[in-house]
C-alpha cells in the first residue's frame, strides 16, 4: 500500500515535470541548439528527484571525439540518465513508436534522433544510413543495442544495427553500464522503487581493436563489456 501511495505521488510528479522540461529544451533549442543540452542535466535531476532516483556516474567521458554509445536497456528511465555523462551533443537511435507521443516527439525531432523500425528491414538500413551522417557531423549517438526493455533485469541478446554503424563510420565505442534502474521500475509494473542508479562509464573501443573481428566480434567483445560494467559477470571470472 505504501509503495503504490508514494509510486502515485511520483508519477503525478514526474508527468507535468517531464512535460515542461521537455517544452523548456524544445524552446530553447530554437534559440541556439547547445541550449538544449546546457539544460538538459539540470531538468533530468528534477525528474530523477520525482521518481526517488539518485543517479551516480562513475568514470569520466571523453573530452574529445564522437562516439557510438552503447547501453543497457532496463528501465523506461534509462534516456534520463544520459545527460549525466554525455559530453558534447548528442542523439539517440530510437524505436519508431516513440514518435507517437506528443511533446517526446517533437523533442526527439530537434535532437535529430533517428527512428528504426525494426520490423522493416529496408527502413532499419535506410535509419542506419541517417546515423551514419549525423555522426560525421560531430554528433555522438546514443544506443540501447537489445531494443527493448528487459524484463529479467539482465542483458538481453544485442541487436546488430548499431554495430554496423560503428563499422561503417569508424568510430570508437563506449560501453556504458546502468545498474539500478530495474529495482526503479521494471517493465513489468508501474510502480515506484526510490533507488541509488550508478552509470558506469567503460574505456572507448576504439576501430583499430575491432575492425578485425568483424560484426559478430565487436558484438560480443560489447556484450561481455556491458555484462562486467553491471556486475552481470566477475571480471576477474573472464
Amino acid at each position: 500500500m505504501i509503495q503504490s501511495i508514494s509510486s502515485i505521488i511520483g508519477w503525478t510528479l514526474f508527468i507535468p515535470s517531464f512535460i515542461i522540461g521537455m517544452l523548456s529544451m524544445i524552446i530553447a533549442s530554437f534559440f541556439k541548439l547547445k541550449w538544449l543540452y546546457d539544460i538538459s542535466l539540470p531538468i533530468c535531476k528534477v525528474l530523477s528527484w520525482t521518481v526517488g532516483a539518485r543517479v551516480k556516474v562513475e568514470g569520466e567521458f571523453p573530452k574529445e571525439g564522437n562516439f557510438v554509445v552503447m547501453a543497457n536497456h532496463s528501465s523506461f528511465f534509462d534516456p534520463f540518465i544520459f545527460p549525466y555523462f554525455m559530453r558534447g551533443m548528442y542523439t539517440g537511435i530510437v524505436a519508431d513508436y516513440n514518435l507517437k507521443y506528443p511533446v517526446w516527439k517533437q523533442f526527439l525531432n530537434r535532437i535529430n534522433a533517428i527512428p528504426i523500425n525494426r520490423k522493416n528491414r529496408e527502413k532499419a538500413i535506410e535509419g542506419i544510413k541517417k546515423a551514419e551522417e549525423v555522426l560525421r557531423n560531430g554528433m555522438h549517438i546514443g544506443i540501447l543495442p537489445e531494443g527493448t526493455r528487459t524484463i529479467t533485469g539482465k542483458l538481453q541478446k544485442l541487436k546488430k544495427g548499431g554495430f554496423h554503424l560503428a563499422m561503417n563510420t569508424k568510430a570508437s565505442i563506449i560501453p556504458i553500464g546502468i545498474k539500478g534502474a530495474f529495482k526503479l521500475k521494471a517493465k513489468t509494473t508501474w510502480k515506484l522503487t526510490p533507488c541509488d542508479i550508478i552509470a558506469k562509464i567503460g574505456k572507448p573501443i576504439p576501430f583499430s581493436v575491432y575492425e578485425s573481428k568483424g560484426i559478430d566480434g565487436i558484438l560480443e567483445m560489447v556484450e561481455k563489456e556491458l555484462k562486467i560494467l553491471t556486475g552481470e559477470i566477475n571480471p576477474d571470472l573472464v
